[in-house]
């Protein structure tokens, strides 16, 4: 019997395999060729067409497929082997056959000017741990001079970060509000916490109406601009799905009102309830970004959309990504 991180990965590798398979179709070109390296939150994916026996690189491939493909790396990570850092996926038609290859020892390359900044390389062992003899010479060395370099006033910075997570549950230190919760150990909401008891309460009923056994929506936002997704999956299969139930409305609200003082609002976030997982149970589970960049799907952050972010969602200097930061200032 497969475990859940089995199941989810044959699942994942399965639906990429078919939205592949429809995009060739669609298109009409007879084979593609995907090389994804990655390391930490970075990816590099690179698509070519073979159209007429000629091959050729796609600047803009179909961003279902790539969506798919943007989640192989998470979900075939292997305990104590971690994450590969390469892989090459193809298929060719009328076999529509996805294969794959994958390397999870040699470094990952990215185009000049786009290597990754050190915290990737700490990152990637915190997220994929691996055994000691997994560890690539290359890596272990940059997590070494990171840890050297940066790695002290990361810790202060996590250290205050800490303190002001312990604020936002508990109250000021010393506060009436730390004081009740110590004596009854309720905390206070988080923000936000009425809207997303609304959309748990309309995924339910969707989940339920639908007689799907999962829901997963997908987040992307900047300024006064969201782009969601949504998808059910029923019998094993993993579709594309217009929300019902009031689920659109309530969802929608979800980043404005779990915006935070200093750290502003979420980037990107991913929301999934699970039949399977949760025994019926009816609990939306929530991850959520603060630091990447969103592709909303109109060509990449604009500067006024940067700016209208930063307007309605204020941030500390040291928490603006600096692809934020950048745009915002022209």
């Amino acid at each position: 019997m497969l475990s859940e991180r089995e199941r989810l990965a044959r699942d994942e590798f399965n639906d990429t395999q078919n939205e592949m398979q429809a995009w060739l179709e669609e298109i009409e070109a007879e084979r593609v060729d995907v090389h994804y390296d990655g390391v930490g939150l970075l990816g590099r994916i690179r698509f070519w067409l073979t159209e007429g026996g000629e091959k050729k690189l796609v600047d803009e491939p179909d961003q279902e497929v790539r969506n798919f493909v943007e989640t192989l790396r998470k979900v075939q990570a292997l305990p104590g082997r971690g994450a590969w850092f390469w892989s090459h996926l193809w298929m060719e038609l009328p076999e529509g056959v996805l294969h794959q290859e994958s390397d999870w020892m040699r470094e990952p390359v990215f185009d000049p000017g786009q290597e990754p900044d050190p915290y990737h390389y700490k990152i990637e062992l915190s997220r994929y741990p691996r055994d000691e003899g997994n560890i690539p010479g290359w890596l272990r060395e940059r997590v070494a001079r990171w840890e050297g370099e940066r790695g002290p006033a990361f810790n202060r910075r996590i250290a205050e970060l800490e303190e002001d997570f312990y604020v936002l549950t508990h109250g000021p230190r010393g506060s009436q509000a730390e004081r009740e919760a110590a004596r009854t150990g309720r905390l206070p909401r988080m923000r936000g916490g009425a809207e997303f008891d609304l959309a748990r309460e309309r995924v339910l009923a969707w989940l339920g109406d639908s007689g799907a056994e999962r829901i997963d929506v997908y987040i992307k936002g900047l300024g006064s601009s969201q782009r969601i997704r949504y998808w059910l999956t029923a019998d094993g299969k993993k579709e594309p799905a217009r929300a019902g139930g009031g689920v659109a409305e309530a969802v929608e609200q979800l980043r404005h009102a779990q915006a935070l003082p200093r750290h502003g609002a979420w980037l990107r976030s991913h929301l999934w309830m699970d039949t399977d997982m949760d025994a019926d149970e009816g609990v939306l589970h929530q991850e959520s970004d603060w630091m990447g960049e969103p592709d909303i799907g109109d060509g990449g952050p604009g500067v006024d959309r940067c700016a209208e972010e930063l307007e309605m969602h204020p941030r500390e200097t040291g928490l603006i990504p600096d692809w934020l930061r950048t745009r915002a200032e022209q």
